[in-house]
């Protein structure tokens, strides 16, 4: 417990630097910096799942709650873009599958799981089932893939796309609206309701569900203290840091190339359709790039909340893209390698 603790802290102080550094998802990012450090120092540290779900239902509640009835008017007419930035994820994602399996010893069905955006939890699920996969490939593509889009975003919108993160806006809140207290039945019916339906990710979708259909029907939430959003942020990203395991690292350096050529190309693509969809619905770049980007639905969520960007956009987008890459992707792999030999 007492090496928890110091983690924490550990974590929280970088955190509070990256505030000062005016970066997005500070406490996020603190956490995943200070867990990977620890590692590679050799010190077994570890985060319980159970602190990070917390996490999730604060962050989903968090997200949700800027879902809208306005916001579901204007997405019924941008329904073709939210298709479109879909489409153009998963083939630069099956694209970069299939030059890795080329040029590496990773078969393709590895590959393909590895590399998906957004679909870090089913994708390692089925690596687990499935005697073709790899498990120790998927495992190493996707968590350097969401890391490396999580630390790489943040720059990018600052020093490239003159983003500015919000320096109160962790801890601006208002009495107007339903008070932020109703998270809680909020979130835990939703997890519990998402896990029930087998919904991916349900310590997240189901809060952000639950909160979006609150906001949609009663108007608006108050946002949560900043202090717990800071808790959430670095429980979140303390677990993501523990993931990154030195030694499965070593064992797929062969790798290493083609998983961050991949994620400079699938962040290139995401500038590009950003730009598109920024010109065609009127909403800003910076904006547009955060829910193209692959990254994870609650990072992005969160950086867009960090620099006062519209999260409704954001979440919409992120959305669809995680449940096509968790109903249709995972159908698509079974499907196209269902008469594969194990080679």
């Amino acid at each position: 417990m007492l090496n928890r603790l110091l983690l924490f802290v550990m974590a929280a102080c970088l955190g509070t630097l990256f505030l000062k550094m005016e970066l997005p998802i500070p406490y996020l990012l603190g956490g995943i910096f200070a867990a990977v450090a620890c590692k590679i120092a050799g010190s077994p540290v570890t985060w319980p799942k159970n602190w990070r779900e917390l996490g999730l239902l604060v962050a989903g509640y968090g997200i949700g709650r800027n879902f809208t009835a306005d916001t579901w008017e204007k997405m019924t007419h941008q329904t073709f873009g939210v298709l479109e930035a879909t489409l153009i994820a998963v083939a630069v994602a099956v694209l970069i599958a299939w030059w890795t399996a080329r040029h590496t010893s990773a078969n393709l069905i590895s590959c393909v799981m590895g590399i998906m955006p957004g679909g870090l939890t089913q994708m390692m699920l089925m690596s687990e089932d499935d005697p073709r996969a790899d498990a120790n490939v998927v495992v190493v593509m996707q968590t350097l893939r969401l890391v490396g889009v999580i630390v790489a975003v943040p720059f990018l919108v600052i020093h490239g796309l003159g983003a500015q993160v919000m320096q109160n806006n962790a801890i601006v809140q208002t009495t107007d609206g339903t008070h932020w207290l109703i998270l809680v039945p909020l979130s835990f019916l939703g997890a519990f309701v998402a896990t029930k339906l087998k919904v991916p990710t349900p310590r997240l979708l189901g809060p952000i569900l639950a909160t979006a259909a609150g906001s949609y029907f009663w108007g608006s939430l108050q946002p949560v203290p900043g202090l717990l959003m800071m808790l959430a942020q670095v429980s979140i990203g303390l677990y993501m840091g523990v993931m990154l395991d030195p030694k499965k690292l070593s064992a797929t350096k062969e790798l290493m190339p083609y998983i961050f050529s991949g994620i400079v190309l699938m962040i290139g693509v995401s500038v590009i359709v950003a730009w598109s969809l920024s010109e065609r619905y009127g909403f800003s770049l910076v904006t547009a790039f955060l829910a193209m980007a692959p990254g994870g639905i609650a990072e992005m969520c969160l950086a867009g909340m960090s620099m006062g960007e519209d999260v409704s956009i954001i979440l919409t987008y992120q959305l669809v893209r995680l449940l096509f890459l968790n109903i249709c992707v995972p159908l698509g792999i079974t499907m196209y390698f269902k008469n594969k030999s194990l080679d």
